[in-house]
């Protein structure tokens, strides 16, 4: 459990150096989409003995793919949104 943590903590770190250099967006959703496939890729590249149980490493993965996820689900419901205004307009 400890190394989920301090691989999460690991992954935020760097999400928050990453900021600056990429400028990948300013709302809370692109933050956590950028943590989430730091938190996958380091989790993969960690290895099984780090982890008590095997399987907290799984847990970890499926934690980054739901970030990702939500990320694909807000950006998806924010296009609709505007597209649904867009078409408003076009009517009028």
């Amino acid at each position: 459990m400890t190394a989920l943590v301090g691989y999460g903590l690991l992954a935020l770190v760097t999400t928050l150096v990453l900021k600056p250099v990429i400028k990948f967006g300013k709302g809370f959703s692109s933050y956590l989409c950028v943590f989430g496939v730091v938190y996958a890729v380091v989790l993969t590249t960690a290895p099984r003995s780090y982890f008590e149980p095997n399987w907290f490493k799984f847990v970890g993965l499926v934690m980054a793919a739901l970030c990702v996820i939500t990320f694909i689900f807000l950006v998806w419901r924010r296009m609709k949104k505007q597209q649904e205004i867009m078409d408003l307009m076009e009517e009028e």
